[in-house]
């Protein structure tokens, strides 16, 4: 991959201090003086000088002062123009989930609208905006799975005589398939961060409901390791490259120590052993990222999504 100092996102600009690179994709925007500039469109790449400028400058003041959006997302009716060339939109994802874009173009509108995928990043105190991936200006959507937890960005821009209107759908899919034999999200009712022991410890994970002796299957590939305690009962650690996914209060385990397994494998049945003895048989699950915190396994496992029928303007501010 290569890093520049700074480069716009889209549309380039071939003009003053601005020098035109050949690469096919921008990788990395900074707020320093700008150094490289990718190829686009000439539909799109502005003309002149003091015009250029301008297009930059928003763009990058569009980057600088997102909308912080809660996923999922649905605005509609958005106008661009000669003044409002670019909007860029804020969110929290997680390592592995997939992000869905769809882009709604007015039937008014004149030039192409272009979206791109950044992953903010923290170098040496200084955010730098790592380009993931565009959507191409005769599509209308794009999926792309996040690399790791942490900001993103997803910025809509015209191009410098571009105008019109837009809409825009942002969805973050299931990163994991979910870890019972036959159940569902309505499963769930023990959520991530419950009060547990009189306020005394917080939930790390999410209880699913089922039927005592319905299978439990591995998440991803990793090595097993079976374990038995007072609070867990029955438990099994699968441990992956930088996560654990921790299966609690099985009624049998079915892997050995140390044991290599691939997803979907069945780790254990489900049943009330430990502290949940007299409670309803459930799997408690939880994802441990190594070195931090644990982590809601409820996105991970449903994702955040509209239901059917929904996708409104302003669904998810």
């Amino acid at each position: 991959m290569k890093w520049f100092a700074r480069q716009p996102i889209l549309p380039a600009l071939a003009c003053g201090a601005l020098l035109c690179a050949g690469s096919s994709a921008p990788s990395l925007l900074a707020r320093q003086a700008p150094v490289a500039v990718i190829a686009a469109p000439s539909s799109a790449a502005p003309t002149a000088g003091d015009e250029g400028e301008r297009w930059l400058k928003a763009t990058l003041t569009a980057l600088d002062e997102p909308t912080e959006v809660r996923m999922p997302f649905a605005d509609d009716l958005v106008e661009l123009d000669a003044g409002h060339v670019a909007v860029a939109y804020a969110f929290h994802g997680l390592s592995g989930q997939p992000l869905e874009i769809q882009l709604r173009r007015d039937s008014s509108s004149s030039g192409a609208i272009y979206v791109e995928v950044f992953r903010v990043r923290d170098v040496l105190g200084e955010p730098l905006h790592e380009r993931l991936t565009g959507l191409r200006p005769s599509a209308s959507s794009i999926k792309t799975r996040l690399p790791s937890d942490g900001v993103y960005h997803v910025l809509v821009q015209a191009g410098a005589t571009g105008a019109g209107h837009y809409g825009l759908t942002l969805e973050l899919g299931a990163s994991l398939p979910f870890p019972v034999v036959g159940a569902e999200a309505g499963a769930i009712r023990g959520l991530f961060g419950a009060s547990r022991d009189a306020g005394r410890r917080r939930h790390e994970g999410v209880d699913i409901f089922v039927q005592r002796l319905t299978p439990v299957l591995a998440v991803a590939a990793g090595t097993a390791m079976p374990r038995h305690d007072e609070l867990g009962g029955n438990t099994v650690w699968l441990n992956t490259p930088g996560t654990s996914y921790y299966y609690a209060h099985l009624d049998r385990i079915a892997v050995k120590d140390q044991q290599r397994v691939k997803v979907g494998d069945v780790l254990g049945y489900v049943g009330n052993t430990g502290n949940a003895d007299g409670v309803p048989s459930h799997l408690h699950f939880g994802v441990y990222r190594w070195g931090r915190k644990p982590v809601d396994p409820l996105p991970l496992l449903v994702g955040k999504r509209f239901e059917k029928g929904q996708g409104t303007a302003n669904a998810g501010s």
